[in-house]
């Protein structure tokens, strides 16, 4: 088949490109190595997104955040962080800074479920469904990508969206820079004791960052970034003691908690590309870019790459490709100050809160202090964390 535009990745980032370029009357093909999205289980996911306002702008815009089922999304009105040392701590208050909420707590499931109904209804993006990408040809005139089925998409322009093992940016021959964090994010969800009043909780701590995140009635979210090593021993737990040693992590900030579920873990690294565009290709998302959990940018990073893109697509002079030079180098300068200053901070603090070094201690404990009582910086730190409401 033939389209403007083929996107590789169904998930939310593909997909949401995929219905933003059909409103800008972008016909696009979207390879989907799924069947179908899964079902809706009675427990929450446990991989849940910290949706910023720019993103759920984003989405309301290319009509996939209408399908998102709002009984199960929960906002998050005041974030509070903690440093490893007592009395330190910065809040965050919508209320302040003039916001309805700083974020909102969106299951990927919810997300994924409402991103495909959304694709599906939009007659100029194709969707193809249980299949894979296995090879790529690239041309001064197309690209051509053979899919596992032995049928092939001709586009003008390739997107690799298909996250962080990317296969298409591998075709691509795509230069990647990574490093691992050697460490993993312990994932999982709990009841609390003490209502956690629609607030976020972050603590930087000798053992790594943990973070309890609001869901909607009396659960929480827990991402703990942690040593591979510490990982492992909170994995063999048995689940009251887990929740005995992430009550008592959190300082019983919520009160005694209790297992919803299981626990699982996913490795973390660090990743970019010397560039994100090439030759006919885009490559957006986890694809593109991997960051430390700790300021929970993954998914808002990818959705602001998708909208950055689609309106510089819906820009472009009439007879101008999607696929043009001068058009992807627009795209490639619009992105670069927000990836770049997000990898620096991430990447910053880290660093920061991982060394054990003299006298450190005291000065980031002391800066997080001080940034707590300076209300402009505090009001522009927000600014930046929203995003951009284009």
């Amino acid at each position: 088949m033939d389209a403007e535009v083929v996107i590789v990745g169904g998930g939310p980032t593909g997909a949401s490109l995929a219905a933003a370029l059909a409103d800008c009357g972008v016909a696009s093909a979207l390879i989907d190595p799924r069947q179908e999205t899964a079902a809706q289980a009675a427990e929450f996911d446990v991989r849940v997104y910290a949706l910023r306002p720019a993103s759920i702008s984003f989405l309301s815009r290319c009509g996939i955040w209408s399908s998102v089922d709002a009984s199960r999304v929960c906002p998050i009105h005041e974030m509070r962080v903690y440093g490893d040392e007592d009395g330190s701590m910065l809040r965050f208050d919508a209320y302040r800074a003039g916001l309805a909420e700083l974020a909102v707590m969106v299951e990927d499931s919810n997300l994924q479920r409402a991103a495909r109904a959304t694709v599906q209804s939009k007659t100029l993006v194709s969707v193809l469904a249980g299949r894979s990408v296995v090879d790529g040809r690239w041309s001064e005139k197309q690209v051509e990508l053979r899919l596992d089925d032995g049928s092939s998409v001709r586009a003008q322009l390739a997107i690799a969206a298909d996250g962080a093992d990317s296969r298409l940016r591998a075709l691509a021959g795509i230069e990647v820079q990574a490093r691992a964090y050697r460490q993993r994010a312990v994932v999982a969800n709990f009841h609390v004791q003490r209502a956690h009043a629609c607030t976020a909780y972050q603590w930087f701590r000798d053992d790594g960052v943990l973070a309890l995140l609001p869901l909607p009635g009396d659960q929480v979210s827990m991402v703990w970034s942690t040593p591979d090593e510490n990982a492992e021993c909170l994995l063999l737990l048995e689940p009251a003691e887990l929740a005995r040693r992430v009550s008592v992590a959190s300082r019983h900030a919520l009160g005694e908690l209790s297992l919803c579920g299981t626990a699982s873990a996913f490795p973390l690294r660090f990743m970019r590309l010397r560039s994100v565009v090439a030759p006919r290709l885009v490559v957006v998302g986890d694809a593109a870019h991997n960051l430390h959990p700790l300021a929970g940018q993954g998914l808002n990073l990818g959705l602001a790459d998708c909208a950055a893109l689609a309106g510089t697509i819906a820009q472009r002079l009439p007879a101008e490709s999607p696929a043009s030079a001068a058009l992807l180098a627009r795209y490639r300068r619009a992105r670069a100050e927000e990836l770049a200053a997000m990898q620096f901070a991430t990447e910053g603090l880290h660093a920061l809160f991982g060394t054990r070094a003299p006298g450190i201690k005291y000065l980031r404990n002391a800066g997080l202090r001080l940034v707590d009582r300076f209300t402009p910086l505090k009001r522009e730190l927000v600014k930046h964390a929203v995003g951009r409401m284009v």
